[in-house]
């Protein structure tokens, strides 16, 4: 077993131990004094070999029993403070002081009050040992013995200012730390039985454990996941609805159990121990076959459950805040997982509406409006005209747009230049005087600046916000002229303004919104803004500009 875990999580041994030694350096200590004879009673020597062989059984019991160390604690604290407070004025005789217990045996109930019991405990002890220790000493008065007062004062006042020194720094002493769980290799979201391996495997390290395992189901499901590490063996199941996962106990976080003897102790929420006698019938336990050992609740955002740790040869009390935190943190991590999950469906849905809206905003435009001159070509081979410079401005139209889709599988493949300024005024000319003789209209565009540079992302998602609002105002709108208005205003927004001299909107679907060109205005931060009226439809767009370069 390693050290550090035998001293920092074994306190009823190392209680038990240190109040064994205080006891036994006591009895010397009297036995030995020079004058001990002209003091000392022979009953009191019996007192103090009477409790050095109960603080013998004791430690006997601690390193044998957890349970019995537990049900014992407060008797055992009871029976020190008398001990303590008789011994006191019982080796002593007017003013001759020899090497007292009072500061040993004072800090020794006030750390073993803090260890075992908290704050609470340090401040239940100190008030007994104050009223004890006053009681004792006015009683020794009253009855005619020499009491040396400013001593009594003094050592008073020490017990005081020692227990509120204890009683502060209880209120930390019960709280868990642990080392931070290990982080398993992998994908976040698809590394479940990696991340249950490190768990199992840094839980029987933790405690010195042969064996480990994680039941959880999700909260929607009957289905159990359950996870094995037996002998340092990882294995994983899925299995039916059963018992698995139920509550071990509804009030407590953790339990250390003994199935064979019918007991076990209980923590709460608030870090209350409790002992509980009683058949103790788990199924977790008996499907893992395991008599005695550890349990804790397991609960996050989707799934609840249960770790259970057994295989150990000196489990002990103090093991259940820490076994309590350390289901905590399997929770905690079941949650990152869970939301790592999330993460990519949500990366997966915004890059398949992304790739909707660009096939939407490109491809389908681009069929559109071929099919649209198509027609328009075929009119005029019906009229006799030579249909040569219409087909040569529909191949060059089409040459543009392979370009564009070019630029959009560039886009979608690398990102990588999203940050690089290009200029978006001289951009957005180039298109209209494109889309003007691809959808044969007359367009217009007027900006405030002679330049305007922007990301190269951004270029990309104005080039296709144009697109889609041209594109639907000839085919929706059956207009004849598009104006585009760009201006960079000072308080850091780009204006965009884009009208028709189309019929708008029907008059019972003014308020509807361009899906396509809503999803973009949304997704870089912006707002939109329609107005629509017999007279054609105005697309008034604001942009932050911290997205531009």
């Amino acid at each position: 077993m390693p050290a550090r875990r035998m001293i920092i999580r074994r306190t009823a041994k190392v209680l038990a131990m240190s109040r064994a030694i205080l006891a036994a350096v006591f009895l010397v200590a009297v036995w030995l004094e020079p004058d001990h004879a002209t003091r000392i009673d022979t009953p009191v020597i019996a007192l103090l070999a009477g409790y050095l062989a109960w603080t013998g059984l004791l430690a006997a019991i601690a390193w044998r029993s957890w349970w019995w160390d537990f049900r014992l604690a407060r008797v055992c604290h009871g029976i020190d403070v008398i001990v303590f407070v008789s011994a006191v004025f019982l080796t002593e005789a007017g003013n001759s002081y020899f090497s007292s217990p009072f500061i040993g045996f004072t800090a020794f109930l006030l750390v073993t009050a803090m260890a075992r019991w908290g704050q609470r405990g340090v401040m239940v002890t100190a008030l007994a040992l104050v009223l004890s220790y006053a009681l004792a000493g006015g009683m020794l008065h009253g009855l005619g013995r020499t009491i040396d007062v400013y001593q009594f004062g003094r050592r008073l006042g020490n017990m005081i200012a020692l227990s509120l020194l204890m009683v502060w720094f209880g209120a930390d002493v019960r709280v868990t730390r642990l080392t931070p769980l290990p982080e398993p290799g992998g994908i976040p979201g698809k590394r479940q039985d990696e991340l249950m391996a490190e768990l199992l495997a840094f839980a029987c390290r933790t405690f010195n454990a042969r064996h480990a395992a994680i039941a959880v189901t999700p909260t929607e499901e009957p289905w159990i996941d359950l996870y094995r590490n037996v002998d340092g063996v990882f294995t994983s199941e899925h299995i039916g609805p059963s018992a698995l996962t139920e509550d071990f106990d509804p009030h407590a976080d953790a339990a250390l159990f003994d199935c064979t003897r019918s007991r076990r102790i209980v923590i709460s929420t608030d870090q209350q121990l409790a002992a509980v006698f009683g058949p103790f019938g788990h199924a977790l336990a008996d499907t893992c076959e395991a008599a005695n050992g550890l349990l804790a609740r397991i609960v996050s955002a989707n799934s609840h459950g249960q770790l259970m740790v057994w295989g150990m040869s000196d489990a002990c009390i103090d093991d259940l805040p820490v076994v309590a935190t350390l289901a905590r943190e399997v929770g905690l991590a079941l949650d990152r997982e869970e939301m790592a999950v999330l993460a990519q469906s949500i990366a997966i849905a915004d890059v398949r509406n992304a790739l909707a809206r660009d096939l939407h905003d490109s491809v389908a435009q681009l069929l559109a409006g071929t099919l649209f001159r198509l027609e328009a070509l075929r009119r005029t081979i019906r009229e006799g005209r030579d249909p040569d410079g219409e087909i040569v401005s529909i191949g060059e139209a089409l040459r543009g747009e392979q370009s564009q889709l070019r630029s959009m599988i560039d886009h979608l493949r690398q990102g990588i230049d999203g940050d690089r300024p290009t200029d978006i005024v001289g951009e957005l000319n180039a298109l209209m005087v494109e889309m003007g003789r691809h959808w044969q209209i007359t367009t217009t565009i007027n900006c405030t600046c002679k330049t305007l540079p922007v990301s190269i992302g951004m270029a990309y998602e104005l080039r296709q916000l144009v697109r889609e609002a041209v594109a639907n105002a000839v085919r929706h709108g059956q207009c004849s002229q598009v104006d585009l208005m760009l201006d960079h205003a000072t308080r850091g927004l780009l204006q965009v303004s884009i009208g028709d001299n189309g019929k708008g909107f029907p008059a019972n679907d003014r308020t509807r919104r361009p899906r396509s060109i809503s999803e973009r205005i949304d997704a870089l931060g912006g707002q939109l803004r329609i107005v629509s009226g017999v007279d054609g439809v105005q697309l008034d767009i604001e942009l932050p500009l911290p997205l531009a370069a």
